[in-house]
């Protein structure tokens, strides 16, 4: 599905043959495969049709019938694919074309997020001959395991997917999607997945993941080498032992811009038609069209804009990038999904400058990457500027306390990744068990109170005399770094004040902070500060036109979708300003102040908050309190 904005490009009038991985090889039209090509399911599902309703022989018009639907829920279009499910027979000439019928109700039955029932639905692989049709179960099976949580079966089906493929390129698709799976899991989760049996190929997925994680960072690339080959000596024969291990060596670097710097169009890929982010794509689609449109009102000239629909299945990310190239765009804005990112980013050469709206960290794509630039709302952006904050403040000893999830781990990881990079400390990490309020057993074990006490009771035994004691924290910290969610923020710091942490800093991610004004509920709150994005806390965008139209035409700009409209004009100023970014300057940006990386990541330079008295308070600067306690070991 295609949208314009602003003029329209041409298309191509030679097409080369699409990639036959398990979406496209039924496609053997060729007036079928120019449609898809061309970003036309619908047309292309009607050339099916057509010879269908020509067939004279039963199977292959059944044949051609479920080609049609097959196309359509390929990509997404649940109520276009249903009407050409529904003209399938009941009785077909085949088994294989039964259970390609009960693909397309399992697929249909995802669509309706009814993912235990598309489990259901699928045919057993261990029945289907086809190669192609296993392929696409396990691929089913994948998606559907995703939307249950069940990060074991999934990983089961994704391997499973990925013994079915023989093409390269697809199989290091296959396996960036396993990898990155794998990397957005808590590491609880990873540590009790290797107590599944699964065989070798499971096991070493599973092991590599932790390894990764678990890295000394403060040589990271020398223990990153040592204990790649560590795992190396351990699964010989995994299949991530060819091209994947070693892109995972290999530091990703920006490798520069293409071209002459003009950009006259520019292609946006976004899923726009996925029920789970429709609203999310919408509001930065609305966010860069406003950028856009307020460039033209101020008499730039501006590029046109063209947007891609990826729809829910984010393998076709690479076709719509390939179409957009072949359409006459000199750059890409886009994909959002993680998975999707991971495909345009894993290609072997990206032909145009691609800002994506996500980043993704070692999905096979090392060495110098030319064209490709990483932007988004990444959670470790406001980790890391907590960690610069401290070691600036020199709180250069820190304790982090952080939710069971997978952001709660990456934005822990993140933050100790950049404690240690400036010279500073993580003396302990501790884990907030989900669903629970009372988390005093986890703030004892990290201020050391346990030991204090322990320590107390020796001495009483020793002299056998009842002392008084007064329970000590830790003299080691200096600061509380709370990686976790408003509701357990709201907890853990009256907590913190309990157990005598008063005095220390504490210094929390957006994700800590309150999404309504009541100051009575935000009271617990009260001294964390908390970072986060101009849009969000810069009292000086109050009058800004750009926000202001935004606020005015879309009333979730104001709330939890305001940075996504943010993030839409903010591609809008990287993207038409890239020769002045990859020069080194720092553009303003309602995301932030944004300057690029060595590898090829924009860097958010964000703004500070803190609560008081129930309020948040946009603030310049952090002062240590003068209370920062020196205790004993008492």
């Amino acid at each position: 599905m295609l949208v314009m904005a602003g003029g329209c490009a041409s298309t191509a009038s030679s097409l080369p043959p699409l990639p036959d991985d398990p979406a496209f090889a039924s496609v053997t039209d060729p007036e079928a495969r120019q449609l898809l090509q061309r970003g036309l399911p619908m047309e292309a599902a009607d050339v099916y049709t057509r010879r269908a309703a020509s067939a004279t022989d039963a199977s292959v018009r059944q044949d051609n019938l479920l080609v049609a639907a097959e196309i359509l829920y390929d990509r997404g279009l649940k109520e276009a694919g249903r009407e050409r499910l529904d003209a399938v027979p009941l009785q077909l000439s085949s088994l294989e074309l039964a259970q390609r019928r009960d693909i397309l109700a399992a697929k249909a039955r995802l669509l309706d997020d009814d993912a235990q029932a598309a489990v259901d639905a699928l045919p057993s692989p261990d029945t289907v001959v086809s190669r192609l049709h296993r392929a696409r179960v396990f691929e089913t099976r994948a998606q559907a395991y995703r939307r249950l949580g069940d990060a074991d079966q999934e990983l089961v089906s994704r391997i499973g997917l990925e013994e079915q493929l023989d093409d390269p390129q697809i199989i290091e698709r296959s396996q960036a999607g396993i990898w990155l799976m794998l990397t957005e899991l808590p590491l609880s989760t990873l540590q009790r997945l290797t107590t599944n049996v699964r065989g070798d190929v499971y096991l070493g997925w599973i092991e590599l993941a932790l390894a990764s994680a678990e890295l000394d960072t403060e040589s990271a690339q020398g223990g990153r080498d040592a204990s790649l080959a560590q795992w190396r000596t351990l699964f010989p024969d995994h299949p991530a032992n060819d091209r994947f291990i070693a892109s995972l060596a290999e530091e990703t670097r920006f490798g520069g811009l293409s071209g002459d710097g003009r950009i006259e169009r520019i292609a946006v890929l976004l899923p726009l038609t996925d029920s789970r982010t429709a609203p999310a794509a919408a509001a930065i689609r609305d966010g860069l069209i406003a950028a856009r449109e307020q460039d033209r009102g101020a008499g730039r000239a501006v590029p046109d804009l063209r947007f891609y629909d990826v729809g829910a299945n984010p393998g076709f990310a690479r076709t719509a990038f390939e179409n957009a190239v072949r359409d006459g765009a000199d750059a890409v804005i886009g994909p959002l999904r993680k998975e999707a990112v991971a495909a345009i980013m894993t290609q072997r050469r990206i032909q145009v400058p691609t800002v994506t709206l996500n980043t993704v960290e070692n999905v096979g794509a090392g060495g110098a990457r030319e064209n490709a630039i990483q932007f988004g709302l990444a959670p470790e952006d406001e980790a890391r500027a907590a960690a610069e904050r401290a070691v600036a403040m020199a709180l250069n000893n820190a304790i982090v306390l952080q939710s069971d999830d997978s952001r709660g781990d990456r934005e822990a990881r993140a933050f100790q990744e950049a404690m240690f990079a400036r010279g500073g400390d993580v003396v302990h990490v501790g884990v907030l068990p989900a669903g629970q309020y009372d988390f005093s057993a986890q703030i004892r074990e990290a201020l050391a109170i346990d030991a204090s006490d322990l320590r107390f009771r020796r001495l009483s035994n020793t002299i056998d005399k009842r002392l008084f004691h007064e329970p000590a924290i830790r003299n080691d910290v200096d600061v509380v770094f709370m990686a976790m969610s408003n509701e357990e923020a709201r907890s853990v710091r009256p907590q913190l004040d309990f157990f005598r942490a008063g005095g220390l800093p504490r210094f929390a991610t957006s994700r800590s902070a309150s999404l309504v004004d009541d100051e009575k509920l935000n009271r617990d709150l009260n001294s964390v500060f908390y970072v986060d994005a101009p849009w969000v806390l810069d009292e000086s965008l109050a009058d800004d036109p750009l926000k202001q139209a935004l606020l005015q035409r879309f009333p979730d700009a104001s709330g939890g979708f305001g940075k996504l409209y943010a993030l839409g004009a903010d591609a809008w100023t990287v993207t038409t300003s890239l020769p002045a970014l990859v020069a080194g300057e720092q553009l303003p940006g309602y995301t932030g102040r944004l300057t690029l990386e060595a590898d090829g990541v924009v860097h958010r330079d964000l703004d500070w908050a803190q609560y008081q008295e129930g309020i948040s308070v946009p603030i310049e600067t952090i002062e240590v309190p003068d209370n920062v306690p020196q205790i004993g070991d008492g």
